[in-house]
Protein backbone atom coordinates (compact mmCIF):
# COMPACT_ATOMS: atom_id res chain seq x y z
CA UNK A 1 0.00 0.00 0.00
CA UNK A 2 1.45 3.34 -1.06
CA UNK A 3 0.68 6.21 1.29
CA UNK A 4 -0.21 9.65 0.01
CA UNK A 5 0.76 13.00 1.51
CA UNK A 6 -2.17 13.15 3.96
CA UNK A 7 -2.04 9.43 4.79
CA UNK A 8 0.98 9.99 7.03
CA UNK A 9 -1.35 11.77 9.48
CA UNK A 10 -3.12 8.46 10.13
CA UNK A 11 -2.16 5.86 12.67
CA UNK A 12 -1.16 2.56 11.12
CA UNK A 13 -3.82 -0.15 11.03
CA UNK A 14 -3.54 -2.71 13.80
CA UNK A 15 -3.45 -6.16 12.23
CA UNK A 16 -3.85 -9.23 14.41
CA UNK A 17 -3.86 -12.84 13.18
CA UNK A 18 -7.21 -14.10 11.92
CA UNK A 19 -8.99 -16.10 14.61
CA UNK A 20 -10.69 -18.96 12.69
CA UNK A 21 -13.25 -19.46 15.45
CA UNK A 22 -13.47 -15.79 16.41
CA UNK A 23 -16.64 -13.72 16.39
CA UNK A 24 -18.32 -11.38 13.94
CA UNK A 25 -21.43 -9.29 14.44
CA UNK A 26 -24.56 -11.44 14.52
CA UNK A 27 -26.99 -11.13 11.62
CA UNK A 28 -29.50 -9.42 13.91
CA UNK A 29 -26.93 -6.81 15.01
CA UNK A 30 -26.24 -3.66 13.05
CA UNK A 31 -22.73 -2.23 12.83
CA UNK A 32 -22.26 1.32 14.08
CA UNK A 33 -21.84 2.59 10.50
CA UNK A 34 -22.61 1.02 7.13
CA UNK A 35 -21.69 2.55 3.79
CA UNK A 36 -23.40 1.03 0.75
CA UNK A 37 -23.21 1.42 -2.98
CA UNK A 38 -26.49 -0.23 -3.98
CA UNK A 39 -27.00 -2.16 -7.17
CA UNK A 40 -29.94 -0.74 -9.15
CA UNK A 41 -31.43 -4.12 -10.12
CA UNK A 42 -30.00 -6.84 -7.87
CA UNK A 43 -30.71 -7.52 -4.20
CA UNK A 44 -27.04 -7.21 -3.26
CA UNK A 45 -24.96 -4.07 -3.07
CA UNK A 46 -22.14 -3.32 -5.47
CA UNK A 47 -20.03 -2.50 -2.43
CA UNK A 48 -20.46 -2.31 1.34
CA UNK A 49 -18.23 -1.13 4.15
CA UNK A 50 -19.07 -1.79 7.81
CA UNK A 51 -17.36 0.13 10.62
CA UNK A 52 -17.97 -0.92 14.22
CA UNK A 53 -16.47 -0.09 17.61
CA UNK A 54 -15.06 -3.09 19.46
CA UNK A 55 -15.58 -3.46 23.20
CA UNK A 56 -11.94 -2.44 23.77
CA UNK A 57 -12.57 0.94 22.10
CA UNK A 58 -10.74 0.17 18.85
CA UNK A 59 -12.60 0.39 15.53
CA UNK A 60 -13.02 -2.59 13.17
CA UNK A 61 -14.02 -2.67 9.51
CA UNK A 62 -15.19 -5.02 6.79
CA UNK A 63 -15.09 -4.39 3.05
CA UNK A 64 -17.27 -6.34 0.60
CA UNK A 65 -17.99 -6.01 -3.09
CA UNK A 66 -19.69 -7.61 -6.09
CA UNK A 67 -18.28 -6.32 -9.37
CA UNK A 68 -19.40 -7.78 -12.66
CA UNK A 69 -18.87 -11.55 -12.27
CA UNK A 70 -16.84 -11.71 -9.06
CA UNK A 71 -16.84 -10.47 -5.51
CA UNK A 72 -16.23 -11.21 -1.86
CA UNK A 73 -18.04 -10.49 1.35
CA UNK A 74 -17.46 -10.78 5.09
CA UNK A 75 -19.10 -9.41 8.22
CA UNK A 76 -17.31 -6.97 10.55
CA UNK A 77 -15.88 -8.48 13.72
CA UNK A 78 -12.74 -9.10 15.77
CA UNK A 79 -12.30 -12.47 14.02
CA UNK A 80 -10.53 -10.77 11.11
CA UNK A 81 -7.99 -8.87 13.23
CA UNK A 82 -8.55 -5.54 11.43
CA UNK A 83 -8.46 -2.64 13.88
CA UNK A 84 -7.89 1.12 13.75
CA UNK A 85 -7.61 3.78 16.45
CA UNK A 86 -10.39 5.97 15.02
CA UNK A 87 -13.55 5.36 13.03
CA UNK A 88 -12.23 7.66 10.29
CA UNK A 89 -9.10 5.54 10.04
CA UNK A 90 -11.20 2.36 9.91
CA UNK A 91 -13.19 3.78 6.98
CA UNK A 92 -9.99 4.86 5.24
CA UNK A 93 -8.43 1.39 5.62
CA UNK A 94 -11.63 -0.28 4.38
CA UNK A 95 -11.52 1.94 1.28
CA UNK A 96 -7.85 1.07 0.76
CA UNK A 97 -8.66 -2.64 1.11
CA UNK A 98 -11.43 -2.48 -1.51
CA UNK A 99 -9.26 -0.47 -3.88
CA UNK A 100 -6.54 -3.12 -3.62
CA UNK A 101 -8.97 -6.02 -4.05
CA UNK A 102 -10.71 -4.50 -7.05
CA UNK A 103 -7.38 -3.40 -8.49
CA UNK A 104 -7.38 -3.03 -12.23
CA UNK A 105 -10.53 -5.05 -12.88
CA UNK A 106 -12.27 -4.04 -16.05
CA UNK A 107 -16.00 -3.52 -16.10
CA UNK A 108 -18.59 -0.91 -15.35
CA UNK A 109 -19.31 -2.14 -11.80
CA UNK A 110 -15.61 -1.96 -10.84
CA UNK A 111 -15.37 1.56 -12.26
CA UNK A 112 -18.44 2.70 -10.30
CA UNK A 113 -17.11 1.17 -7.09
CA UNK A 114 -13.73 2.87 -7.50
CA UNK A 115 -15.44 6.22 -8.13
CA UNK A 116 -17.59 5.70 -4.98
CA UNK A 117 -14.50 4.78 -2.94
CA UNK A 118 -12.73 7.94 -4.08
CA UNK A 119 -15.69 10.00 -2.85
CA UNK A 120 -15.59 8.26 0.56
CA UNK A 121 -11.86 8.53 1.17
CA UNK A 122 -10.98 11.40 3.51
CA UNK A 123 -14.59 12.64 3.48
CA UNK A 124 -15.20 14.43 6.79
CA UNK A 125 -18.95 14.30 6.16
CA UNK A 126 -19.06 10.48 5.85
CA UNK A 127 -20.11 9.89 9.47
CA UNK A 128 -22.80 12.60 9.63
Amino acid sequence: MQLGLFDTLRSKPIRLPVAPHGSVLHAASDPDFTFRLPHPRMVWDRAEIEVHRHEDGMWMWSASFMADSEGSSYRVGPKWGKFAETREDALFFAVEELEARIGKKAGSDAALILKWLNALKDNPEAFK
